[in-house]
């Protein structure tokens, strides 16, 4: 059945966890870009065929089979009879049109599909990086087995780009110091203010914006600079948006 072997992809990476990543299904890959491109050649057959019997005028029109339509064999063949009101060329137009979108819509599904396999475990891979202080040669051997030579190589670029633009930031801001963007473990975030979950008890800070009383069980959406020691040591719980 149409899209069925990308949908297995979809299945394998939602597999994927923290801690564990699938071996890269190169035969799965394979399948659904095969699938893609023969859809696609018959997609453009079929446009090509509509385009062609566009061009013949009405009472030389055939049907994909190179017939005469049905309503001018009955009006021929049959005395006194009404021509059928819809032609065989009819029919078949129609035909291809209903599979010509359902072969489009196809083929858009299995690049979302081939997308969305591919995304989910580079983004496994970044975070793998940064608990390893992006340092790709500490990948276990057995979670390097599971990764095929591309994503391989990914990693190394990855871990690349974020040393160079480091000892930028080194050299423009800080040339006397280092910078250790690897500290915490994590992918550095990209939201300035989140919204947190107060756990414990903290009292009042001071921020940016004012004072702010961090009583348990409140929420409040507060600048991460602010309050990014209290949600390292568990004070605060970052409530991710759903």
């Amino acid at each position: 059945m149409l899209g069925d072997e990308a949908f297995k992809l979809v299945k394998e990476a939602k597999n994927i966890t923290d801690s564990h990543i699938p071996v890269y299904n190169d035969e799965q890959v394979r399948l659904v870009t095969q699938e893609t491109r023969y859809l696609w050649t018959r997609i453009e057959e079929m446009i090509a065929s509509l385009s062609s019997a566009n061009t013949l005028p009405d009472s030389q029109s055939t049907d994909m089979f190179g017939t005469q339509p049905l309503d001018q064999f009955n009006s021929s063949t049959t005395k006194g009879s009404p021509s059928t009101p819809i032609s065989t060329a009819h029919m078949d137009r129609e035909n291809i049109n209903g599979q010509t979108s359902l072969y489009i819509l196809t083929v858009a599904r299995n690049k979302r599909c081939l997308l969305a396999y591919h995304h989910r475990r580079t983004q496994f891979l970044r975070s793998l990086l940064w608990n390893l202080h992006l340092a790709p040669s500490l990948v276990p051997p057995e979670m390097s087995a599971h990764v095929s030579p591309e994503e391989q190589n990914f990693a190394r670029e990855y871990a690349r780009l974020n040393a160079s633009y480091r000892d930028a930031v080194e050299e423009q801001l800080c040339p006397t110091d280092s910078l250790d963007w690897t500290a915490n473990g994590e992918i550095p975030p990209r939201d300035l203010f989140i919204e947190v979950r107060v756990t414990k008890d903290c009292g009042e800070i001071v921020t940016e914006n004012g004072v702010v009383n961090l009583q348990a069980g409140t929420q409040h959406y507060l600048r991460r600079s602010d309050i990014e020691h209290l949600l390292t040591i568990g004070y605060l719980e970052h409530i991710h948006p759903t």
